[in-house]
């Protein structure tokens, strides 16, 4: 767990390489992407400017739960998907091979 005193050099670290990227005229990657992105990199939500260190983990761990559901839904409906085109697959097969081995067949 990271410690107040962690996290404020983590910022003080930011800050300066921001400030470094703004003093060679935004060559930064960071600096395009606030150019490019819909929203500004340096708008932080306010919760998170006011909240506490314990308030800031708990969100990042709430977060991080959230993107693991996320992933393991999307691997179910990948494999569930690729099951159903094996089904629909089979159930063409058998189609076909009823198709002309029906009795009642008579080609045109």
């Amino acid at each position: 767990m990271a410690s107040l005193e962690d996290l404020e050099d983590l910022e003080r670290e930011r800050d300066q390489d921001k400030k470094a990227a703004k003093d060679k005229g935004g060559s930064d990657g960071d600096a395009k992407m606030a150019i490019d992105g819909d929203k500004d990199d340096d708008e932080i939500d306010p919760e998170v400017l006011n909240g506490s260190t314990t308030d800031i983990i708990y969100r990042k761990r709430l977060l991080e739960n959230d993107l693991r559901v996320m992933r393991q839904e999307f691997q179910r409906l990948t494999h569930e998907k690729s099951s159903t085109k094996e089904k629909i697959k089979d159930n063409l097969d058998k189609i076909e091979n009823n198709r002309f081995a029906s009795p009642h067949f008579t080609p045109h």
